[in-house]
């Protein structure tokens, strides 16, 4: 039987590509899962080509969201039992942060075509459908 988990969260330090003994590419990662002041830590490794491309492409501190068959391990550490969670990733995608916003350069004029677009509140004054 596999589980299959959906995790979200930063990258915790940058992704490493590796070979295997019989010479196969593989990349991990370790995900940091927030839930407010609780952080749950994620071992990821991607097998497959498309996972490994779009995890070795991001950054530690890149949030991203993905996918695959769930490994749990227990170990132990000091004579504590200790859980070590971690995802066989099939689908990796990096969530993008909004953009923020920029001053503009004093003396600067606004394009003529934000100009002319006006504000959100003017193109569209009618009330909400729903």
């Amino acid at each position: 039987m596999t589980a299959h988990v959906l995790v979200t969260g930063a990258l915790y330090r940058q992704p490493e590509q590796r070979t295997s003994k019989a010479g196969k590419p593989f990349v991990v990662a370790t995900i940091r899962a927030a839930t407010g002041e609780v952080s749950q830590f994620w071992n990821v490794i991607a097998f497959s080509e498309s996972a490994q491309t779009e995890l070795s492409r991001l950054a530690a501190g890149d949030v991203v969201s993905l996918q695959g068959a769930l490994k749990a391990e227990i170990y132990e550490k000091n004579g504590e039992a200790k859980l070590s969670l971690g995802v066989v990733a099939d689908h990796v995608t990096a969530l993008r942060q909004p953009a923020k916003a920029r001053p503009r350069p004093e003396g600067k004029p606004m394009s003529r075509r934000r100009r002319d677009a006006g504000g959100a509140s003017e193109q569209f004054d009618d009330p909400l459908p729903f």
